[in-house]
């Protein structure tokens, strides 16, 4: 290439480049406390590896949560289904990008409880069709997938919501404590999701159940946007409801109710959650534990990509001004 022509190309090169700068010029590292923010990657793209290498760079992130990641059979859960040779793959790729797995999401008890029947219209933004007898099998690969990819928390649920879930409350527990049994023996944490379509999924419901729970086995991972979603006003009510010594991790995701009573969700920041209360309060407690975006927000071009970029972007915002 002759001198000129270079220059030329380094310059138009340049010329370019504020356009780009901004967005990567915002990162976590400058906060005066210490947040171990990540993702759900899938929430942004199934492709771990355009995830690792150009999503969590942007942010400067150190933790992300792994649900479904592409391979070459298509789309796999990996707590559920990941073979031997996946999950060594994604230990190379997380490995590579220097950065750790908070939680290893699993669909475990999110399912109906045999007896039990759904509500109509019931929504789900994460389906799992996995039949009740298998949970426990399912429990127990996931744990020796958790242990490989370096964590030792495990994500759960409550069993599909039904129309009034304190009718079946003692059973939620049962079942719960079958779980503790597989979580004692193979060494791992079980990470409850307090979530809209499952029986526990308020501030209440929630407090009750770990009430009832408790073996420090069990974690809580508190979802304000699903308490919302749920109806009811995750900061300050429902957080004044819950054991904060409970909470190991969080998922972060805005909504708001329209007139007709509808939700609808945003980006973080955006919605009806007052996240600067809730981050204040984690600060004032000196949270230790792990969050993720959970975008589940689209934007006019319904692209996950750039819908959790704005609700990243959002979570940078509140968190400057926390």
């Amino acid at each position: 290439m002759r001198r000129r022509e270079f220059l030329w190309r380094a310059a138009a090169t340049a010329a370019a480049l504020p356009a780009a700068l901004p967005a990567l010029a915002r990162p976590f590292g400058d906060f005066d406390y210490p947040w171990k923010l990540g993702l759900i990657t899938d929430e942004a793209d199934a492709d771990l590896a355009r995830v690792l290498t150009q999503f969590v760079p942007r942010y400067r992130l150190r933790w992300v949560e792994l649900r479904n990641v592409r391979f070459d059979r298509g789309p796999v859960y990996v707590g559920e289904r990941g073979t031997p040779a996946e999950v060594r793959q994604v230990k190379e790729q997380l490995a590579r990008a220097g950065v750790r797995l908070s939680v290893l999401d699993t669909g475990v008890y999110k399912v109906w409880l045999p007896g039990t029947r759904g509500r109509e219209n019931a929504s789900d933004l994460n389906p799992v069709n996995t039949a009740y007898s298998r949970q426990l099998e399912i429990l127990k690969h996931a744990c020796g997938v958790a242990h490989q990819l370096g964590t030792r928390k495990i994500r759960i649920f409550t069993f599909r919501r039904v129309a009034n879930p304190a009718t079946v409350f003692d059973r939620v527990v049962e079942e719960l404590h079958k779980a503790l049994a597989v979580a004692r023996s193979e060494d791992v944490e079980l990470v409850i999701e307090n979530e809209f379509d499952c029986n526990v999924a308020t501030g209440e419901e929630t407090a009750r159940l770990f009430r009832a729970l408790p073996d420090r086995r069990f974690g809580h991972n508190w979802d304000p946007g699903n308490c919302f979603v749920a109806g009811e006003t995750p900061y300050p009510l429902a957080w004044s409801k819950l054991d904060h010594s409970r909470i190991v991790h969080m998922h972060l995701k805005d909504a708001v109710r329209d007139a007709s009573g509808h939700y609808h969700w945003m980006p973080v920041g955006k919605g009806s959650i007052d996240f600067v209360g809730q981050f204040r309060a984690l600060k004032a407690m000196r949270y230790q534990g792990t969050l993720s975006l959970e975008t589940h927000y689209r934007n006019a071009r319904r692209d996950p990509w750039t819908s959790s970029i704005e609700s990243m972007d959002g979570i940078e915002n509140v968190l400057h001004q926390v």
